[in-house]
Formats: structure tokens, sequence, C-alpha cells
């Protein structure tokens, strides 16, 4: 699977998505409190969740962390948490250390040398 180049723009775009999908957990999780309007609020919960998860996939490309916070959300009580933001800064965090590996440490280096 080829993952999308990591631009600024993407990143941005997708940190707007994911505080956006976190600020509207609030009112759907209020609205989930009422008998009443629970069960059409729980299915607004996971369109929206749904739709997050895939404008995440094509924004920053699949990566596994995206499929915990995915079902943390549908968690009555636990989708107040920022999970999508948090996501979104793992992810990214996780690509750029794959497009730009550290290099390992002089020490480490020298020590990996077997002397005979």
């Amino acid at each position: 699977m080829v993952k999308p180049e990591l631009t600024k723009r993407r990143i941005v775009i997708a940190y707007l998505i994911a505080v956006v999908a976190d600020l509207l957990e609030f009112p759907i999780s209020a609205a989930e409190v009422t008998v009443v309007v629970a069960p059409a609020a729980e299915g607004v919960d996971v369109v929206v969740d749904a739709i997050v998860f895939v404008i995440m996939t094509k924004l920053l490309g699949f990566h596994w962390m995206l499929l915990p916070s995915a079902f943390v959300e549908a968690v009555p009580g636990l989708d107040v948490l920022p999970t999508w933001a948090g996501c979104v800064f793992f992810v990214v965090r996780q690509r750029r250390k794959e497009l730009n590996p550290e290099p390992l440490p002089k020490a480490i280096k020298e020590q990996s040398v077997i002397d005979v």
C-alpha cells in the first residue's frame, strides 16, 4: 500500500478535522445521555467517526493507530477524549520517523564491530 506524501498542508488539514471531530463528540455525548435521542445520537457518533477514519486514511495513509482510535470513539464516555487529535499527532510523528530515521550514535556503531 502506497502512503501519500506527508505534506504540511495534509498535516494541518488532518489536525483541523481531528479537532473538529473531537469537539463534535461533546454535544453528541450529551445527547446520548437523554433516553429519547440516545439511539440517534449514537448513530451520528458512529457515522462521524467512520467519516473521520476514512478521511485520515486518505490524508495520512493507513496506520494501525487509526483502528484503536476508531474503537475508543465507539465507547460511550471515552469518546469525549481527544482521541482523533492524539491519533493524528502519533501518526504524523511515526511517519516522520519512517521518512527520516535517526542515525545510530557513534558509540553504538563502534560497539557493533566484532574484534577477533
